[in-house]
């Protein structure tokens, strides 16, 4: 029994599949990559970059206000995301504030969410959400005093 002959339309064909193949699998791996990071940390780098002395006067005003947080995230039975800040002021307990929280996934910027927290008094606003996954989130506090920002916090969690 004699082997079968290699022409050039088998080669053409083996190169033709090889290639096929690698640009098939590059084409996913981008897209893939793509659609779960942007590759950007912060939207708008630049313009925050140019307004950084804005920023750090800002800070300034929040300190000066004496406005402290603290904040918890925790998960119910039921699953959903419960998140609770404690807002003081020189000591007393904060009431009549707006707060809303940024939640944000730290490789997915799909996941991200903002919530709204409503005041349940004696300086404690809390929020629930649900279908927030497991894992880290930085939580970005945002408290206003009618149209000012009073103060601005950030926290990483472990939710599990």
């Amino acid at each position: 029994m004699t082997a079968p002959r290699l022409t050039g339309r088998h080669v053409l064909f083996l190169f033709g599949g090889f290639f096929l193949t690698v640009i098939g699998v590059n084409v996913a791996m981008v897209t893939l990559a793509l659609d779960t990071f942007t590759g950007t940390d912060v939207d708008g780098a630049y313009v925050k970059g140019l307004n950084y002395n804005a920023a750090i006067e800002q800070r300034a005003k929040e300190a000066s206000y004496g406005y402290e947080a603290a904040l918890e995230v925790t998960r119910d039975a039921a699953g959903n995301a419960r998140i609770a800040a404690r807002y003081a002021q020189g000591g007393a307990a904060a009431d009549g504030l707006s707060v809303e929280a940024l939640l944000r996934h730290p490789v997915n910027a799909h996941l991200d969410r903002t919530v709204a927290l409503a005041a349940k008094g004696g300086g404690l606003y809390e929020a629930e959400t649900a279908d927030l996954p497991a894992g880290q989130w930085d939580v970005a506090l945002t408290a206003r005093d009618r149209d000012r920002i009073v103060l601005e916090a950030k926290k990483r969690v472990w939710l599990r």
